[in-house]
């Protein structure tokens, strides 16, 4: 059976050798490659070894995400390395660009740049770690990009409850929820299960909103128990969004492994006796589907362009659409006790806003009256 890991690092053994200087030019990865206090679980691997251990694996293709780095010019760096290792093994390896999404010319430069030399993706991105907001500008940019280009977006999530890991961020899930739903025709990758965003696609308002959404399962082993947490999800998930993935050269089994193999935890997969078709699916063909298979890259007439404009004000609006268009109604929000924040949910209508800020029936359709005046004199 062919294999796509559909989560992988391109960590070579020289990275290891200069850890000190790339912790100074890069932090936060530095603190995940050698923390000050306990012992890091990365492992390192060049080409061949990667290739050797694909091997060993049975995986033929590795979709290798890039590190979510803080500066560009690491950025550029880490896509040159990316760039060559597609050219020495065009068939084994598939890179995705990484960028700083906050310095938005230089991302736009690597990303046509990647375009050009093959790579199928974008990610490993971090908000938390690289600084930039899910719902920033700058992003919307990248997001816009990859939506002509017919990419998939590959996104950090982590679980929000529980213990302290190191890498743990702190980004709210309600925060992806929310990315999908601005973004219906752009393809997102949720790494690491989501951080358990799937759980709530039990609710069928939320799985039709997530459409748009995959989920790989990258660092299973050091997160869940593998069956379990494989048993749960093909419950609640259409088995064609999930993507295994490894977060190879990490060592998933750190009390067993002392080096980085992709083996133990194929075997935790193959003893779940899933049916053929389920295992084909997550094993090579969703990963195949969401990374090998895009369309005429930039071709306008692909794709309908959405536009958001509001032309007019109702109970049901919500307040982050009205405030996204319209800054200056936040002052007319005010007027009537009506809070807004950049914390507040993207789905809460002016409605209930009003209604949670006491305003009865007569006061809210006031409200609505004097939102609609400013919406009308921008459009004169």
């Amino acid at each position: 059976m062919s294999i796509i890991d559909a989560h992988t690092h391109f960590l070579p053994p020289a990275v290891q050798e200069n850890l000190s200087q790339f912790s100074e030019e890069e932090p936060y990865w530095g603190l995940l490659l050698d923390p000050p206090v306990g012992k890091s679980i990365q492992a390192y691997a060049s080409p061949e070894r990667m290739i050797a251990d694909m091997d060993a694996a049975g995986v033929d293709i590795a979709i290798v995400v890039g590190e979510y780095f803080q500066k560009s010019e690491s950025c550029r760096l880490r896509n040159d390395q990316a760039a060559a290792l597609h050219r020495r093994f065009p068939d084994r390896f598939k890179p995705l660009v990484t960028v700083q999404p906050l310095e938005p010319n230089h991302a736009l430069d690597q990303l046509k740049r990647g375009l050009d030399e093959g790579f199928c993706g974008v990610g490993e991105l971090n908000p938390y770690a690289q600084g930039f907001d899910l719902d920033s500008a700058e992003f919307a940019a990248v997001i816009e990009f990859c939506i002509e280009a017919d990419w998939p977006i590959n996104l950090h999530v982590n679980e929000e409850v529980g213990p302290y890991y190191l890498g743990k961020s702190t980004t709210p899930l309600r925060k992806y929820y929310d990315l999908a739903a601005r973004f219906p025709q752009a393809k997102f990758v949720f790494a690491h299960w989501g951080g358990g965003l799937f759980f709530y696609e039990l609710l069928p308002g939320v799985r039709r909103q997530l459409k748009n959404v995959w989920y790989d399962t990258a660092a299973t082993p050091l997160q869940f128990p593998v069956k379990k947490i494989f048993s749960v999800a093909l419950e609640i998930l259409d088995y064609r969004k999930l993507l295994y993935g490894s977060d190879y050269p990490l060592r998933l089994y750190p009390r067993q492994q002392k080096e980085a193999d992709m083996r133990p935890f194929l075997a935790e997969i193959e003893a779940i006796h899933l049916s053929e078709k389920v295992k084909q699916a997550l094993l090579y063909q969703n990963a195949a589907a969401v990374y090998l298979s895009s369309s005429n890259p930039l071709d306008p007439a692909k794709r309908q362009r959405m536009t958001s404009r509001l032309t007019e004000i109702l109970p049901a609006t919500p307040l982050a659409l009205l405030i996204k268009q319209s800054p200056q109604t936040v002052e007319i929000l005010a007027q009537f006790g009506v809070q807004w924040s950049v914390d507040a949910p993207s789905w809460e209508p002016i409605m209930q806003a009003a209604a949670a800020a006491g305003l009865g029936a007569t006061k809210q359709q006031d409200l609505i009256n004097k939102l609609n005046e400013v919406i009308q004199q921008e459009e004169m």
